[in-house]
C-alpha cells in the first residue's frame, strides 16, 4: 500500500470513529476535493502529503451541510474545529498580516494551519524539507511540537478517541489532559523535551 493510500485509510477510520459517536458528522465535514483544488486553496508549499490526504477525504466543517438534527458539537478535537479547504487564503492572509505586526505570534510562514481552537489558536503542520511536524501556535508567542508528521497526529487523534481521551458531556467534546499526553508520548518520546516540559512528579 502507498502512503498516501494508508494516511487516506487512517483518515477515513477516524472519521468512522467520530461519526460513531457524533452520528451527522461526516457529512458535515462534505466531501473531498481534488489534488488540483488542494493546491490553488492552499498557497503555502510544498504541501505535505498528509494534508493532501485528508482533504482529499472531507472539504472540512460545512455549516451549511450540518443536517437540521446535528445536535452534536462540530469539533474535530476538542475546541478544535477541521478548517474548511475553501478558508485558507482568509486565514492564512490573517495571520501573515499579524506575523508583520510587532506584537508576539507564534505562527511562522511556513506552516500550514488545518486547526482552529476557539478561533485565535491553530494546529499548523510545517512545510521544511526537513521538518513536517504538526504544532500547536498559539497568539501568545509560543508553539508546542505534538508529533513529527500529519501521519502519527491522525493516529494519535485515533487513539484519543479510542482510549476515551476526547469524550462526550452533555454538551461539549471534552478531553483528558493526563491520558491524551500519554498517547502523544506513545508517538512523540521526545516530547517533553522537545518543548522544554517537565513530566508531572
Amino acid at each position: 500500500m502507498k502512503k498516501r493510500e494508508k494516511i487516506e485509510r487512517d483518515f477515513q477510520n477516524l472519521l468512522e470513529i467520530i461519526e460513531n459517536q457524533r452520528p451527522g458528522y461526516i457529512v458535515a465535514m462534505d466531501e473531498g476535493v481534488s489534488d488540483e483544488i488542494i493546491r490553488d486553496c492552499i498557497k503555502i508549499h510544498p504541501i505535505p502529503e498528509g494534508l493532501m490526504a485528508i482533504y482529499s477525504c472531507v472539504k472540512g466543517l460545512s455549516v451549511s451541510k450540518l443536517i437540521e438534527k446535528f445536535d452534536y458539537p462540530t469539533d474535530f478535537i476538542p475546541g478544535c474545529d477541521l478548517i474548511n479547504i475553501y478558508e485558507f487564503d482568509k486565514i492564512i492572509n490573517l495571520l501573515k498580516a499579524v506575523h508583520r505586526n510587532p506584537e508576539p505570534w507564534a505562527w511562522q510562514p511556513d506552516m500550514i494551519p488545518f486547526l482552529v481552537y476557539c478561533d485565535v489558536d491553530y494546529y499548523c503542520v510545517r512545510t521544511l524539507p526537513s521538518d513536517q511536524s504538526v504544532v500547536f501556535c498559539s497568539k501568545e508567542n509560543q508553539w508546542i511540537t505534538i508529533c513529527q508528521n500529519i501521519e502519527d497526529f491522525i493516529l494519535i487523534i485515533t487513539e484519543c478517541y479510542k482510549q476515551n481521551a476526547y469524550f462526550l458531556d452533555d454538551v461539549y467534546l471534552q478531553k483528558n489532559y493526563d491520558l491524551e499526553e500519554k498517547i502523544i508520548l506513545t508517538f512523540n518520546p521526545n516530547y517533553y523535551s522537545q518543548n522544554d516540559l517537565q513530566p508531572e512528579a
